[in-house]
């Protein structure tokens, strides 16, 4: 919760409060979002059973222990961030809406982190170094990862956004298999398709114009236009700060590997000074971003 010290700017510092809980950031829908007070998680790999083996009513049946890699975790521990302002009391008393103008900066602020971070993991997701599942390291979406049997699985793509390679990004997503080796079951509903603006024009063509629902071009096959389609659209500017050409396809419906975790709300502390004649606003948060390993629903393009 947010808090003054002090009565003065206790009704500003409630509606802030409200104001950055109600924050609904762009990645709401392909994100799963925690909140709790530890500092350090542990997200281990999802060892699932495989489909039941043969029994012919009599013989007791055993199943096989399964471990994931090495170490089959990963550890995250929460990022902190904080923005103060210091203002002196003669300007407040000269300005009487000042204090409130730099509230909702410091809102915009939090706001503009708490979207900035998700998109950040995603990009970093090309160059983190995870278990592999067989004991050695990849990169958690541009990496290759190993099932039980000793097959692999890949998550990534280096080829630009169309309608083909969209197509071959659901279909690897429809394939995805846990560590036994069987079908997840993913890619089959809702799916969100994340661009920076560089493509947003071109992922609404390809995912919205009745043009895109004609399969087979030369062949006479067409799509119903009216027809419901799985993707969600979710352009995001902050795509644009390493390379704007990276676009991603990830499940929703609370299947997404992205978890953003935060310690609690972002919080709005304002302390007048009576020594130095100041009132200091300040805005702190604690969270982090991270992706599952393995990263079962979502499939990355990192274009050279």
């Amino acid at each position: 919760m947010a808090y003054a010290l002090g009565d003065k700017y206790s009704s500003l510092v409630a509606e802030w409060d409200q104001m950055i809980t109600q924050f609904v950031p762009t990645w709401d829908r392909f994100v799963e979002v925690r909140a709790d007070n530890a500092f350090s998680l542990q997200n281990y790999a999802d060892i699932t059973p495989g489909a039941l083996a043969s029994w012919n009513g009599s013989a007791d049946i055993t199943e096989a222990g399964t471990s994931y890699g090495s170490f089959a975790e990963q550890v995250v521990t929460a990022d902190g961030s904080a923005r103060k302002i210091t203002l002196l009391r003669r300007d407040i008393e000269l300005d009487s809406g000042l204090v409130e103008r730099k509230a909702e900066q410091l809102l915009r602020a939090a706001q503009q982190t708490i979207e900035a971070n998700v998109y950040s993991a995603l990009t970093a997701g090309f160059t983190k170094v995870v278990d592999n599942g067989a004991g050695g390291n990849t990169y958690v979406l541009d990496g290759t990862f190993l099932l039980q049997d000793g097959s692999n699985q890949s998550n990534s793509f280096t080829t630009a956004l169309s309608a083909s390679s969209l197509d071959s990004a659901r279909q690897k997503l429809m394939g995805w298999k846990n560590y036994n080796g069987d079908p997840m079951g993913l890619g089959f509903g809702p799916l969100a398709l994340v661009v920076s603006p560089k493509n947003a024009t071109l992922a609404e063509q390809i995912t919205k114009s009745p043009l895109a629902l004609e399969s087979g071009a030369g062949t006479g096959a067409n799509i119903n236009p009216q027809a419901s389609h799985p993707y969600q659209v979710i352009v995001s500017p902050y795509r644009n700060t390493v390379d704007d050409d990276d676009w991603f396809l990830v499940e929703t419906g609370g299947q997404s590997p992205i978890t953003y975790w935060t310690a609690s709300a972002p919080k709005l502390v304002i302390e007048e000074k009576a020594i130095n004649q100041t009132v200091e606003m300040s805005v702190s948060m604690y969270s982090s971003v991270f992706i599952q390993t393995p990263p079962n629903g979502i499939i990355g393009s990192n274009v050279a």
